[in-house]
């Protein structure tokens, strides 16, 4: 795993990125333009306008976090990138559902698109490379609060894993996040107690005008406080559906399911002391968009649209998890985290193909000082690595 330090204004942050790492991105870019390339019959230049021009994600992150579109704009600049790819790189949750809708026909004005596998469902193809799982447990007498989480990703992203320590003089925040060369963030934590664990939610409203989920992400990790944080969260313009584990007041970990239609909490039972979930909504019925592409489909096939292993997932989840008398360890964490049922620790070999992988585990501690554990690769066979502020 790489480790770099930026420090500084987003532009001065962002070029220290873009200089340290510039083969990497570039090698980054490449790869994301092959995986492309393998999924659908387009080019990619076309493409890529096409997703730009049909979106409005940039004057987004302008208003809600100009000093985070700076830092991809640093990094473009010092890597010698074309814009329009990293910073579409950074819609890696964005650009999915965009092209889900491509695939089926179902965006306006624009042609389908044809992919190189017609016997797969689009629906799953559009979405192939997306997973997670995550728990939370609440802090208590003695026992500092608990995030933690599977971040699964593509298979070729493997090797590129980077954890972006991140310094703004200007606040005095820290932040520690998880992540690839090129993109702004996946998951982390900051030195002020927020930590932020993410599972896409496919089913649920996107918005082509909201705020991306990387700068979702990094804007609620540059927030002074939780209260501070979580109304962020409830003030932006969510651009994709997404679960988030995070820090709540008083040493909470909370779920929130957030859409275009807004931000609903779910825990597993009344007065949890945790929370877990994977990749389908629990709590929120903002499911409009969705619901109208499935309706093409025959029942059998709908069971499959963004399903991959979610529900198996949860009920592993549930099962080291969904007794209020077991506590919530960190050694239990990464224990379910390693496990191949579901499966939570992900090969791809389960799913009958190689291209859901689990790229890191991320075990987030918020004691004195707050910790982060990282195994940079499938728990089960890949050590974890400790990092502190």
């Amino acid at each position: 795993m790489y480790v770099l330090e930026v420090r500084g204004s987003g532009r001065e942050r962002g070029r220290a990125h873009g200089e340290a790492l510039r083969d990497l991105v570039h090698e980054h870019l490449e790869r994301w333009r092959q995986a492309l390339l393998d999924d659908v019959v387009v080019d990619p230049d076309t493409y890529v306008t096409e997703f730009l021009a049909d979106t409005g994600f940039e004057p987004t992150a302008r208003r809600w976090t100009p000093d985070l579109l700076d830092e991809a704009r640093g990094i473009c600049e010092a890597a010698g990138t074309d814009w329009r790819y990293t910073f579409t790189r950074l819609l890696s949750d964005e650009e999915p559902w965009y092209r889900r809708a491509r695939k089926l026909g179902a965006w306006p004005g624009r042609s389908r698109l044809p992919s190189r596998r017609p016997e797969d469902d689009p629906l799953v193809v559009g979405a192939r490379g997306k997973g997670c799982s995550s728990v939370g447990r609440n802090a208590a007498a003695g026992v500092p609060a608990l995030i933690a989480q599977n971040m699964d990703m593509s298979t070729w992203c493997d090797g590129h894993q980077l954890l972006l320590r991140v310094a703004d003089p200007a606040t005095g925040v820290e932040a520690m996040v998880f992540t690839l060369p090129g993109k702004i963030s996946l998951c982390g934590m900051n030195n002020l107690g927020l930590g932020i664990a993410c599972n896409s939610l496919l089913q649920l409203d996107y918005d082509p005008a909201g705020l991306a989920e990387d700068f979702v992400v990094r804007g609620y990790l540059a927030q002074e406080s939780v209260e501070a944080g979580l109304e962020f969260l409830r003030r932006v313009p969510h651009a994709s559906g997404q679960n988030y584990t995070v820090s709540g007041p008083g040493g909470e970990v909370l779920n929130l399911e957030c859409s275009k239609g807004g931000v609903v909490g779910w825990r597993p039972w009344p007065g949890a002391d945790r929370v877990y979930h994977t990749n389908h909504p629990l709590a929120s019925r903002d499911d409009a968009i969705y619901r109208e592409l499935v309706v093409p489909l025959a029942p059998e096939q709908r069971d499959r649209v963004c399903s991959w292993t979610t529900a198996a997932r949860l009920a592993e989840l549930g099962r080291w998890f969904g007794d209020p008398q077991v506590p919530v360890t960190i050694e239990r964490a990464k224990a379910a985290f390693s496990s191949r049922v579901g499966p939570v620790c992900r090969h791809g070999e389960h799913e009958g193909r190689k291209d859901i992988y689990t790229l890191g585990c991320i075990v987030m501690s918020f004691g004195d000082p707050p910790t982060l554990e990282v195994a940079p690769g499938p728990p089960d066979v890949t050590p974890f690595q400790t990092f502190r502020f």
